[in-house]
């Protein structure tokens, strides 16, 4: 699945999100008392950033620059800032496309309710956020003060990094680098719930590296986040993506702290991570362990007149593991995309935008790891089309299923996928794709 979009939205979620972390640290004995609501004031908002920021600044390690703008916006307004760059970002025609490619991965259903959903996300509980762009900072004037000082503390740390490390540069990802992109925003992320743990965790003595491994990894695997009623009812391949930059992106972070101390964090802004393969494993990423970079051949003219190219993405290993997961137990799916190498999808559709082709190409470290996730995908298709036609050797399946003819071939350290072709037609398909770069 392409995550351009999914990740986008994550940061107008940091204060839900964050509690499924703080939820579980060790709060100091004297920590914030509840708070009778009362709107806040931009001026207080100002006066306790500049308290906050100059604690992040000496935790984190980083000068601050420029001193950061500030203010407190109501609702209504944080409402209008976020879905008016939510529109000039993006067009009709683009949330088509990623809505399209969710269906015929079989992550949503026809019917769901895609743009309405991603406008009740960024206006769910939002708490505040940093503007790279404008370079300030936004807090909820309806939330008490010391009751935000975990996401002022996660938000400056963004400024910090802007100031230091240029966020910007990062705004016109090239397209088709989904995956790639999905691990900087795992690292900016987790990097920032990393330093706003050892901020709630300073006064007792603490930080975040004390903190069991083991703790982390059962953070990522909490299924909801407290008080987020409309991405807890998200289908599961969004509310992963949605969370992914935060749980996995602290992992991350936490095994350079480890590794480098904070140092080692922002060394990585400038070796940047290359996968969500080495954000799931910082060893591949300490290792210098690079993805292998595939090019889908175009078989526009082979599917007939009118089709076009409509969408194209790498899904990487967290990608598959989604895909796998929609389906298949978690624990099985992890395991059977733990050997990817590198991948690259494509979406096509008809001239009456009645029908959609799905190919996509996968390589694997070895000729097992192949295995392994072909053997997977099998089985995921098999669940996903209970009633489908088969006809299949021991490297090749193909199902007749309600959308048309798929194909899955395994070749060597290679596996292929053509799903939602004429009836008849997946074969010749399939062996345009094979001579693709990096399919062989």
């Amino acid at each position: 699945m392409s995550k351009r979009m999914v990740w986008k939205h994550a940061v107008v979620v940091t204060l839900a999100l964050s509690s499924l972390l703080i939820a579980q640290q060790p709060r100091p004995a004297t920590g914030p008392k509840t708070e009778d609501k009362k709107t806040i004031t931009s001026a207080e908002v100002e006066k306790l950033t500049g308290e906050v920021i100059k604690q992040v600044s000496e935790i984190r390690g980083l000068k601050l620059i420029t001193p950061v703008k500030s203010g407190a916006q109501s609702r209504s307004q944080i409402e209008q800032m976020v879905l008016k760059n939510f529109e000039e970002e993006y067009t009709p025609a683009e949330l088509d496309a990623e809505f399209k490619t969710l269906v015929a991965f079989g992550l949503v259903p026809k019917d769901f309710k895609y743009k309405e959903f991603l406008v009740k996300l960024l206006t769910e509980q939002i708490a505040g956020f940093y503007d790279p762009k404008k370079k300030e900072l936004y807090l909820s004037d309806w939330n008490g003060l010391e009751l935000q000082k975990p996401v002022m503390a996660h938000e400056l740390t963004h400024a910090l990094q802007d100031q230091h490390f240029d966020l910007q540069r990062f705004d016109k990802w090239p397209e088709g680098d989904g995956d790639r992109e999905m691990a900087i925003h795992a690292l900016i992320e987790g990097d920032a719930t990393a330093l706003m743990i050892d901020y709630l965790m300073k006064p007792l003595g603490q930080s975040v590296t004390k903190i069991p491994k083991k703790l982390l990894d059962q953070m990522n695997s909490e299924s909801n986040a407290p008080g987020m009623e409309v991405i807890n009812a998200a289908p599961n391949a969004i509310r992963e993506s949605l969370t992914f930059p935060y749980g996995y992106g602290l992992g991350f972070a936490y095994d350079l702290l480890k590794a480098q101390d904070w140092d080692g964090v922002s060394k990585a802004y400038t070796n940047l991570p290359q996968s969500t393969e080495q954000i799931l494993h910082p060893e591949k990423y300490l290792a210098n362990e690079l993805p292998q970079k595939i090019e889908l051949a175009d078989v526009t003219a082979l599917l007939g007149k009118g089709w076009k190219r409509i969408n194209f993405d790498v899904n990487g290993e967290f990608g598959h593991y989604l895909l796998l997961a929609e389906y298949l137990d978690k624990t099985v799916a992890r395991k059977a995309v733990e050997g990817w190498g590198g991948d690259q999808f494509a979406v096509y559709e008809n001239a009456a935008k009645t029908r959609t082709t799905l190919v996509h190409l996968s390589r694997w470290d070895t000729a097992n790891d192949a295995a392994k996730f072909f053997d997977a995908y099998v089985a995921r298709t098999g669940k996903r089309w209970p009633k489908a036609k088969l006809n299949k050797t021991a490297k090749q399946f193909v199902y007749v299923t309600p959308t048309g003819e798929t194909l899955l071939e395994l070749r060597g350290e290679a596996v292929l996928a053509v799903e939602g072709v004429a009836v008849g037609s997946a074969r010749k398909l399939a062996a345009k794709l094979w001579e693709s770069k990096g399919g062989k």
